[in-house]
């Protein structure tokens, strides 16, 4: 069973459980062109296949999507995720990141993925997250390396990137 996590607030934004009602939103931002090719299934999606996945998703334990709100006004900006999360390894995934287009450019992902660190390390208990992100996508690559995160190897296209989730964050 997944663990209810209410939303969380760090590094100036919210970070609000995905909910069946964010779907067509997040969706959107997801299939934009331009976006999408930077997830490495980049087909454009549909609602129902969304939806099928949401159904899954909400069955997974280690699986945490969140849809990031401004916190002054309730606009949702953004989402993150962290998943595959291990509690005897004391690692996880991060990813799933799509900003909303009039967020872009900023900085509220940023501070997301950061809030996103945080809860990692104080609700989860992690030491670690990692992520891969595509050698194509230098963008990413450079926020993720000013979030602390280091190249732990490449493959298939992508780089492995790494970071300690310690009290620098």
């Amino acid at each position: 069973m997944k663990p209810i996590f209410e939303p969380f607030e760090a590094k100036g934004v919210r970070l609000r459980p995905l909910a069946t009602e964010d779907l067509p939103l997040t969706l959107a931002w997801r299939n934009r062109e331009g976006v999408r090719q930077q997830f490495i299934f980049s087909q454009v999606l549909t609602l129902e296949s969304h939806q099928g996945w949401f159904r899954k998703y909400s069955e997974k334990p280690d699986d945490f999507v969140f849809v990031v709100q401004d916190p002054e006004t309730g606009a949702l900006v953004g989402q993150v995720a962290i998943y595959d999360v291990n509690g005897s390894t004391g690692r996880a995934e991060i990813g799933r990141f799509v900003v909303a287009p009039e967020a872009a450019g900023q900085g509220k992902m940023r501070r997301a993925i950061e809030a996103l660190l945080v809860f990692g390390r104080d609700k989860l208990g992690l030491s670690k997250a990692y992520l891969e992100v595509l050698e194509s996508n230098f963008h990413a690559a450079r926020i993720y390396e000013k979030l602390g995160f280091v190249e732990t190897g490449r493959r298939d296209g992508r780089v492995a990137m790494e970071r300690v989730l310690d009290d620098s964050l």
